[in-house]
């Protein structure tokens, strides 16, 4: 708990400190996280289909890359290089959203990621935790597999469906109170 809780903490302030002092510009000025980009976003009418199956596409590429590398020897480090990247994300996104958004920058990169996130790191759980290998010996039956397999794209998918209904509604509401 305590590696965890310090790994979390380092990658989260290096992300923040990154964005205060190489990315204030890019992330003001010209970034997808400006005043313009947020009302163009709030006021933007996309369908809810075309908005799903461009969710699906972006995210099922990153689970599929995620897949693979989990049943090569990568397997023993993946964790501990996505946890650090979520991480470091998280803390640049962070900032981004505070030096743009001011205290309700809290409340949008809250809302970004909470109702569909839970999701996407359970199915990340079921694909890095669990040690697929046991699964190919005789005395696993291929339904146990294909429960396993169906399982984490269960939760992405379900992810995706929160991400493009709920999530969005959240983040429309949070913009259009700036």
């Amino acid at each position: 708990m305590k590696k965890e809780l310090a790994i979390g903490i380092c990658f989260g302030l290096a992300g923040i400190l990154c964005t205060c002092l190489f990315g204030y510009e890019y992330f003001t000025t010209y970034g997808f996280l400006n005043a313009y980009h947020m009302k163009a976003f709030a006021a933007s009418d996309t369908g809810y289909l075309p908005l799903l199956a461009n969710i699906l596409w972006e995210r099922g590429k990153v689970f599929v890359i995620i897949a693979i590398l989990s049943l090569t020897a990568l397997k023993a480090i993946l964790p501990l290089l996505l946890r650090c990247l979520i991480y470091f994300t998280g803390g640049v996104f962070f900032a981004a959203c505070v030096m743009n958004m001011g205290i309700l920058g809290i409340v949008f990169f809250l809302v970004s990621w909470l109702p569909h996130g839970i999701l996407y790191l359970a199915a990340l759980a079921l694909l890095l935790l669990v040690e697929p290998h046991r699964f190919y010996n005789r005395r696993n039956p291929w339904l146990l597999r294909l429960a396993w397999g169906m399982g984490v794209a269960v939760l992405v998918l379900l992810g995706c469906v929160l991400e493009a209904s709920v999530g969005i509604r959240l983040l429309r509401f949070v913009v259009e109170k700036l």
